[in-house]
């Protein structure tokens, strides 16, 4: 229902304001919408950097809006957000079929969910002929779980059944009520399941997959108009960044907010292995994982097929940051 209600809203009421325009409500700030797809501690730097005021110190009033699955980008071609920071398959999988959509930066390069399983699963291979719950298809926990069967000599469309469950807490209950014998499931959310008795299979980042997992996203036609405000944007990200992996305190209370996740064991939890092991210190884009991307891309849609990652992305952003001085000035 709040999918709903945050759809029509963007689609219908919200567009009295439009993207990019100044607020007068005092300080001189530019309103900006931001859509993430999910509450997982992936995009905690999006949300510190909300949380610790960097987008207003940018010039930035941010309203940051929950967008699940293909929707996310869906809103974002029509141009009802002005940033998306989510995974990378949706949008490029979009601007393959024509969007003005790129990247221009990139803070996960790969896969990080987790494969948690009913107690009864103790191998890959035990996963044949069993229900799988990813949230939606097409989605990055669809991407990876194929990629992951692929690895383990199985086909997703003929060796398991992947299940649409929608939300990560729905995928807890659907585990728990054996609906399902498996789940694609983000942190802190896994954790959760892993106290309920569930077993962790397999840690997706292990595979070795180099992969755009959480990516910045704005359309050409809007960096064009505006470089200043999207500039801003990215050097809000990265004093998030920073501030997320720097400061255990607020990196936690961020989770707790957005995650909805009052243990503080699990919220600990999650905060250490993101900061540890997931999140880069400057978002740069990884072409090598914008490449791997488009190859997966390509095993379903054959538009994608010889396609280069320089076709989808703005380097100049970040590089720019880089000479300015800007992103030594954050990480000395």
């Amino acid at each position: 229902m709040m999918t709903k209600a945050i759809s029509l809203a963007l689609l219908c009421g919200l567009m009295v304001v439009l993207p990019g325009s100044p607020l007068a409500d005092g300080a001189d700030l530019t309103r900006v919408r931001i859509g993430y797809p999910s509450p997982s501690a992936s995009f905690s730097p999006l949300f510190v950097a909300k949380e610790a005021g960097l987008f207003e110190k940018h010039g930035l009033s941010v309203e940051l809006l929950y967008l699940q699955g293909v929707q996310i980008t869906q809103v974002h071609v029509a141009r009802q957000v002005d940033f998306t920071v989510t995974g990378a398959p949706l949008p490029l999988q979009a601007s393959v079929e024509g969007a003005d959509l790129i990247l221009i930066g990139s803070s996960i390069d790969s896969f990080i969910y987790k494969l948690i399983v009913v107690p009864s699963i103790t191998r890959p291979e035990d996963l044949r002929g069993k229900t799988i719950g990813i949230t939606r298809f097409g989605s990055l926990p669809d991407v990876a779980i194929r990629q992951v069967l692929k690895k383990w000599g199985m086909n997703a469309d003929r060796d398991v059944k992947l299940l649409q469950i929608g939300r990560m807490t729905d995928m807890v209950v659907a585990l728990s009520g054996k609906r399902i014998d498996a789940g694609v499931i983000s942190d802190p959310t896994s954790f959760q399941a892993e106290k309920m008795g569930m077993r962790r299979l397999l840690d997706m980042a292990d595979i070795g997959i180099e992969f755009s997992n959480v990516a910045l996203i704005v359309s050409r036609e809007y960096s064009r108009a505006h470089r200043d405000l999207v500039l801003r944007f990215l050097k809000a990200y990265i004093e998030g960044t920073r501030r997320f992996l720097t400061d255990k305190q607020i990196g936690i209370k961020a989770l707790r907010k957005y995650t909805g996740m009052q243990d503080q064991e699990i919220l600990a939890q999650t905060y250490d292995l993101f900061a540890a092991k997931y999140i880069k210190k400057v978002p740069k884009i990884s072409l090598k994982g914008v490449e791997n991307t488009i190859a997966m891309i390509a095993e379903r849609n054959p538009k994608a097929k010889n396609r280069r990652p320089e076709e989808f992305v703005d380097l100049s952003l970040m590089e720019e940051l880089e000479n300015t001085g800007f992103v030594k000035s954050v990480w000395p």
